[in-house]
């Protein structure tokens, strides 16, 4: 039995009046069963999905929809994942079945899962990719998960005898390593180290494969540690300001790959470390005496807020106001599991660009400094 184990991504069912890859695979190798992987957010897509297989001429399969839908924010975990796709694919990998894998849909971290688990676990699988229509970026096109199914399935090109096959087989190496530098590219772009990482270490090698995987396992340990970059490091700033750079690049990187929680919870402990600094600094004792008078030995964002005001700090002060007022929000996500309002959302990014304003007027940090990582991902990707 044929079996096309696949997820889905923006492209599915139909995009630009052309098969969007899961439905291409499904239309050129015909399985006589296909798996279909959802998220939250593409469940929606199920009965579009399965009305687009079924358009197909002379063509009925059993459509199975894997009983986990994936939420939308473990798709963007390549650990998590590689673990769930590995186990999907082992459920069905049996000498009577004929395993199809789609490397086209779904986000980077999917894709690459697929990849990986083919590549790493020697599967004895087709695993495809389905060029885009247009045979280059399709970012540009619009998507078409607004329209009708009935009026995108009867307007699809690809539902003609002569369609043209877009597929390609995993099979020769230089597709392969094509691919493995594709996925790459994808996953330091999104700034998944971790995910770039692991696959680096389990593929095969090619001439700057070493010297990225160096950048990468610097960049991976310190966030594991807590620990700063050599990029970091090497900055002409003093120790104290090379921690605030890296906890501000660390909390911008979250916000960059999603992570709002994250951002949140770790900008409450940034803004406090930073005042603690910037009072210090002009005012040399005036921690240690408010701390002796309230007998305390830690402060708070109000206590720094109350030094800020009896030195006339006013500039700070303006500065944080979007962080105090982030406060309660940041705590009922980080005690109380709570989720993101809209507005949360909307005030954490303007107390992350406050907080970058707040360290470039009052520290030796640069501009240039914050976009550390938009440079890093330069570095690597021209060695792909």
């Amino acid at each position: 039995m044929r079996v096309l184990i696949s997820a889905t991504g923006d492209t599915d069912p139909i995009r630009d009046f052309h098969d969007g890859p899961l439905l291409h695979i499904a239309r050129k190798y015909r399985p006589d069963k296909i798996v279909i992987i959802y998220s939250e957010r593409t469940i929606a897509k199920k009965d579009k999905m399965e009305l687009a297989i079924w358009s197909i001429p002379q063509y009925q399969p059993e459509i199975i929809t894997h009983n986990e839908i994936l939420s939308d924010e473990l798709i963007y975990h390549f650990d998590t994942m590689y673990d769930k796709i590995s186990s999907l694919i082992q459920t069905y990998l049996d000498k009577n079945n004929e395993l199809i894998l789609n490397l086209s849909s779904a986000t980077p971290q999917v894709k690459s899962a697929f990849f990986v688990a083919n590549r790493l676990n020697d599967m004895n699988v087709t695993a495809v990719q389905v060029i885009s229509s247009v045979h280059g970026s399709n970012e540009e096109i619009p998507h078409a998960n607004k329209e009708d199914i009935h009026d995108l399935i009867e307007y699809n090109f690809d539902n003609e005898a002569d369609y043209e096959d877009r597929t390609v087989e995993d099979k020769a190496e230089k597709f392969g390593l094509a691919l493995l530098k594709r996925n790459l590219r994808n996953l330091i772009t999104h700034y998944d180290y971790k995910a770039a990482l692991d696959m680096l270490e389990q593929e095969a090698e090619f001439s700057q494969s070493n010297t990225l995987k160096d950048k990468l396992q610097d960049i991976v340990k310190s966030h594991n540690t807590q620990g700063l970059p050599k990029g970091i490091q090497k900055k002409k700033i003093n120790d104290e300001e090379k921690k605030i750079l890296n906890s501000y690049l660390l909390i911008d990187l979250q916000k960059k790959r999603g992570n709002l929680s994250e951002s949140l919870i770790r900008m409450k402990s940034l803004t406090e470390y930073l005042l603690d600094y910037l009072i210090t600094k002009e005012f040399p004792n005036a921690v240690t005496v408010y701390c002796d008078t309230e007998n305390k030995n830690y402060l708070n964002l109000f206590d720094y807020k109350r030094l800020l005001k009896e030195h006339k700090m006013w500039s700070i002060q303006k500065l944080i106001k979007p962080v105090l007022s982030l406060n309660q929000s940041r705590n009922a996500v980080a005690h109380s599991l709570d989720q993101l309002d809209s507005e949360t959302i909307k005030d954490l990014g303007q107390a992350v660009k406050n907080v970058k304003a707040l360290v470039i007027e009052n520290t030796a940090i640069t501009n240039q400094m914050c976009q550390f990582y938009d440079e890093f991902n330069q570095s690597c990707l021209e060695l792909l």
